[in-house]
C-alpha cells in the first residue's frame, strides 16, 4: 500500500508540475526576458530569452500585427508578458499578450472606440496590467486582458505619452507633450489623477520622457534634451532635479531605478553619434555619474531593464552611416555594472526599442 501511495503521490506531483510550470520549464536556465522592436516595414518583432540572454529567439506571428511597430514590453513572470504596438493615427494600435512563455502571442481587444497607437504598458500580475496610448487614453485590465477598460482622468490632460510605470496603487505617466513639464500620477489605482510639474524644464524641447518607480513614495523621471534626472521621495508631492546634467544634451529615452539613490539611464544622442549608457549614484548629496558606450557610437540606446546596480540589459538600434553589415539592433548586458557584452541576436534586421525581464525593475 505504501508503494502504491508513493507512486500516486509522484504521479500527481508530476501532473501538478506540468500544469503549474508548462512544457518549457526544462529549458529555463536563467533570467527570462523579452525585447521588442520593429523591422523596416514598422512591424513589431518580439525576442525572448530563457537563460539571461545567452540565447535569444524570435516569437509570435508578425502577420497578425503587420505595420504596427513595437513600442513597449512588460514581463510579469517567466510565462506572462504584455506588449504595446502601434503605428500612427491611421494604423491604430494593439496589445499583445502571452501566458505560455511566448509560445503564443495573442492580440487582446481594446475598449470599444479606441483605435490609437498603444505607446506604453506595464503588467503588475497575471491579472492586472496598465496601458496608455500615445494620445493619452489610459486603460486597465483586471482579468488578464480579456477585458480592457478606459480609466478616466477628468480634468487632467495628457497630450503625448512616452512612458508609463506602475507599482501597487501608484501609476506614473511621462507626458512628453506636457505644456507645464508635468508627470501624470495616480496614487489610488486610477480613481483620481493629478499633474506633478518637474522644476526647471526647458519646455521648448518637450516634457518628461522616462519614469521608473522604486517603491510607493520614490520614483525617478527624465526629460528630453536636458540630460537632467528628477526624483520624488514623497509620492510626487514634490519633484527635485537631484541629478542635473548627467550627460551631454539629447534624449534620455528610458530609465531603470533599482534603488532609492541609484538609477540607470540610456540616451539616444541621435543621427551618426550613437548613444550612451549612464549610471547615476547619489552619495551624501553628491552626484556620481558614469557614462559608457560599449558599441563606440555604432548604436543608439532606447531601452533598459535592471535587477540592481550590476545586472542590466540595454537595447537599441544602429546609428546612421555605420557598417551596413552590422545587425540593425543590439542587446547589451553587464553583470558587474561596468563590463558589457553584446548578446547574439537571432535576426539581423530588427531595430530594438524596449526590454523587460521578469522580476526586474522595468
Amino acid at each position: 500500500m505504501r508503494k502504491i501511495a508513493l507512486l500516486i503521490f509522484a504521479v500527481l506531483g508530476g501532473l501538478l508540475t506540468m500544469i503549474g510550470c508548462g512544457d518549457n520549464d526544462a529549458v529555463i536556465t536563467g533570467p527570462v526576458g523579452w525585447a521588442i522592436g520593429y523591422r523596416s516595414d514598422n512591424t513589431a518583432a518580439i525576442l525572448h530569452t530563457a537563460n539571461g540572454g545567452k540565447n535569444w529567439e524570435e516569437q509570435g506571428n508578425p502577420a497578425l500585427w503587420t505595420g504596427l511597430s513595437g513600442n513597449d514590453i512588460s514581463a510579469v513572470d517567466k510565462w506572462t508578458a504584455w506588449a504595446a504596438v502601434g503605428g500612427g493615427p491611421s494604423s491604430g494600435g494593439a496589445i499583445l499578450h502571452t501566458t505560455d512563455g511566448g509560445v503564443t502571442w495573442n492580440i487582446q481587444p481594446l475598449p470599444e472606440g479606441i483605435n490609437e497607437t498603444v505607446k506604453g504598458i506595464k503588467g503588475l500580475s497575471r491579472s492586472v496590467a496598465w496601458a496608455v496610448t500615445l494620445g493619452g487614453t489610459v486603460m486597465r485590465t483586471l482579468d488578464g486582458g480579456r477585458h480592457w477598460v478606459v480609466v478616466p482622468h477628468d480634468g487632467v490632460i495628457i497630450k503625448e505619452v512616452n512612458r508609463i510605470d506602475a507599482m501597487g496603487d501608484d501609476i506614473w505617466i511621462a507626458d512628453f507633450g506636457s505644456s507645464d513639464g508635468a508627470m501624470i500620477h495616480s496614487a489610488d489605482f486610477g480613481r483620481t489623477w493629478r499633474r506633478e510639474p518637474l522644476p526647471g524644464i526647458n519646455l521648448v524641447y518637450g516634457g518628461p520622457m522616462g519614469v521608473s518607480i522604486v517603491r510607493s513614495k520614490i520614483a525617478w523621471s527624465a526629460v528630453k534634451l536636458d540630460a537632467n534626472l528628477y526624483r520624488t521621495t514623497d509620492g510626487g508631492a514634490t519633484w527635485r532635479m537631484d541629478a542635473p546634467a548627467v550627460s551631454g544634451p539629447n534624449d534620455i529615452d528610458d530609465i531603470c531605478a533599482p534603488e532609492d539613490d541609484m538609477v540607470w539611464a540610456v540616451q539616444n544622442i541621435g543621427g551618426m553619434s550613437g548613444g550612451r549608457i549612464i549610471r547615476v549614484h547619489l552619495v551624501n548629496g553628491k552626484v556620481i555619474s558614469d557614462t559608457m558606450d560599449p558599441m563606440s557610437g555604432k548604436y543608439q540606446y532606447e531601452g533598459v531593464t535592471c535587477f540592481d546596480e550590476k545586472t542590466v540589459w540595454v537595447v537599441g538600434f544602429k546609428a546612421y552611416g555605420v557598417d551596413p553589415g552590422l545587425p540593425e539592433g543590439v542587446i547589451l548586458h553587464t553583470e558587474d555594472g561596468t563590463t558589457w557584452t553584446s548578446q547574439t541576436l537571432p535576426v539581423s534586421d530588427v531595430s530594438l526599442w524596449k526590454v523587460s525581464f521578469a522580476g526586474a525593475h522595468r
